[in-house]
């Protein structure tokens, strides 16, 4: 008798182990399964709307909401025709602000309600909450939809030493979003905080060619343009104040940094009158299938513009006299 009811606990627990739970369904399609408007089949399996009130967990740990089977690459899988996921809605009082006594765990998304930082979702990137960007589609195109995705990048501090392309002295870069350009404020050591030349790298293994427009704004206006702007590979180069509707090599000469040339990108020296000039800059590659543009806004000021970089203007490789500020935007389109 004893051994009868030890077989008869074994078949019911493995019973219990092994079964699938369903609430408010006969026919469970996992492991759990709730159906929420009871209005699934006895047998097979439901419909699309049948699913569309379910919610399930799959033996691999798979969520599906609206539907009996999530994607497996997918720890949830929400599928409807008519609702969207609607978030935490929070109002952030600051790009680093946290959001209770538990650190904000990196990745983390909200929408944010604004009035202090502009309404939008947000992600928590480690550091500081970062908004999503945003683009809008125009159907003026024979039907189709127009789409561009901006991502923006700003940099803003000292000059501070280097000595890239053997070339001693100080500067400020900025990198395109993409990581494919650099652009950079260089004075040579010994030279004048005022002298500073702006100078572009291109980040790729091999040349690359760009149709390029460069303006500066101070009491007057002026620009240069470039059809084929060669840039070499790694190497920071400039058109040295040239236009041409022709080919303008910047691997060679003194238009490619070395250690003694000191190429500038538009005009030289980003100071008018010992005062800060604005530069303005557009750029992309002359690949037909590259479908993403740059802008660039860039000034440099210091409140003692005449002294020259040193050591003892610059200690510890710092300008502290000196401010440059630039902001990238890297636009793409669809």
């Amino acid at each position: 008798m004893k051994a009868k009811f030890l077989l008869s606990g074994l078949f019911f627990t493995s019973s219990f182990v092994f079964s699938q739970v369903g609430i408010n369904t006969a026919n469970p399609q996992n492991i759990f399964h709730i159906d929420g408007a009871r209005d699934n089949p006895n047998t097979g399996v439901p419909s699309s709307a049948q699913q569309s009130n379910d919610f399930i967990v799959t033996n691999n740990g798979n969520v599906g909401i609206g539907t009996t089977a999530p994607d497996t690459s997918a720890i949830l899988d929400v599928t409807s025709s008519d609702k969207g996921i609607l978030g935490p809605r929070i109002s952030l009082s600051s790009a680093t602000m946290q959001l209770s006594s538990n650190p904000n765990a990196t990745g983390l998304l909200i929408y944010n309600t604004g009035p202090i930082l502009s309404p939008g979702y947000y992600f928590w990137n480690g550091s500081e909450w970062r908004v999503f960007n945003t683009s809008s589609g125009n159907n003026n195109n024979s039907g189709n939809t127009n789409i561009a995705n901006v991502e923006t990048i700003a940099v803003m501090g000292p000059l501070s030493a280097t000595t890239d392309n053997g070339r001693a002295g100080y500067a400020t870069s900025i990198t395109t979003p993409d990581g494919k350009f650099s652009v950079r404020t260089f004075i040579p050591e010994e030279t004048a905080f005022s002298q500073v030349n702006l100078q572009i790298r291109n980040n790729s293994t091999t040349s690359v060619e760009i149709i390029s427009n460069g303006h500066y704004l101070w009491s007057g206006a002026g620009g240069y343009q470039q059809n084929r702007l060669r840039l070499p590979a790694g190497v920071w180069a400039g058109d040295n104040a040239t236009s041409s509707a022709s080919l303008i090599d910047a691997t060679t000469g003194a238009r490619i940094q070395t250690a003694s040339t000191n190429p500038y990108w538009g005009d030289p020296e980003t100071y008018a009158g010992g005062m800060p000039e604005q530069r303005l800059y557009s750029w992309t590659t002359n690949d037909g299938n590259d479908k993403t543009f740059y802008k660039l806004y860039y000034m440099m000021g210091s409140s003692t513009p005449s002294n020259v970089g040193n050591v003892t203007n610059c200690p510890d490789g710092k300008c502290g006299a000196t401010k440059v500020f630039f902001t990238i935007d890297q636009i793409k389109a669809q």
